[in-house]
């Protein structure tokens, strides 16, 4: 099972990246864009707190951790166009946490909410993470041609600590060979880190390609 983490890492090569700092005491909590090629303004309590919120951004929101922000909605850039209304959203008052806009298996737009593995990574070794949110059918993950992981779903994750190194891999539709929707690649796997990587984007609309993000700091002593 560890090769298909292995695999779907190797998506990342030619992701966009952002870094985020990893505690096991404080509340962290990040909200990613992952709808490509849609600009939007995030609204809560009637007002806008983020403008022109891009693909491929965070904005931190660890400073409401235990509030409920009233309203949200997510609009498209300058209108009152709302793509995403997410109501009453209560955020978590511990814990780390990734809460991506994205688009579901069929293409509606919504926001998945994934807590973040922070426990210690043994030393000699990193952490792999695979989100699916994207708009694209369960896929199999190759490594080195054979299926690693069968059937992955939007909007499932599946993870694995592997030895510190570089692995390649290539994502398929399930059950087939072929078309490659993403990679092959090369990845490398940090020692003490956790890489994340988000399948986002369209199939159909051929915008299906990968966002990662790094939470550094958990490995332990040798």
């Amino acid at each position: 099972m560890r090769k298909l983490l292995t695999a779907l890492m190797a998506i990342a090569l030619a992701s966009i990246a952002f870094a985020v700092p990893a505690s096991a005491q404080d509340a962290r909590i990040h909200l990613l864009h992952g709808i490509p090629d849609t600009d939007v303004d995030v609204e809560a309590g009637g007002a806008n707190v983020f403008e022109g919120f891009s693909f491929g951004d965070t904005q931190d929101l660890s400073s409401f951790a235990g509030a409920t922000l009233e309203g949200v909605k997510v609009k498209l850039a300058g209108t009152d166009t709302v793509a995403i209304d997410a109501g009453d959203v209560a955020l978590p008052g511990s814990g780390n946490y990734t809460l991506i806009a994205h688009l579901d298996a069929s293409g509606t737009p919504t926001i998945g909410v994934f807590e973040n593995d922070i426990s210690s990574i043994d030393a000699g070794s990193g952490r792999l993470v695979v989100r699916h949110a994207a708009a694209a059918p369960n896929v199999d993950i190759l490594a080195n041609g054979d299926v690693a992981f069968a059937n992955l779903a939007n909007p499932d994750e599946v993870g694995a600590d592997l030895p510190a190194g570089t692995i390649s891999a290539s994502v398929v539709p399930t059950g087939a060979t072929e078309p490659v929707v993403i990679g092959p690649a090369d990845l490398p796997i940090v020692e003490g880190s956790s890489l994340i990587v988000y399948a986002v984007g369209s199939l159909e609309a051929g915008s299906l390609t990968v966002l990662t993000q790094s939470l550094d700091g958990l490995g332990s002593a040798p």
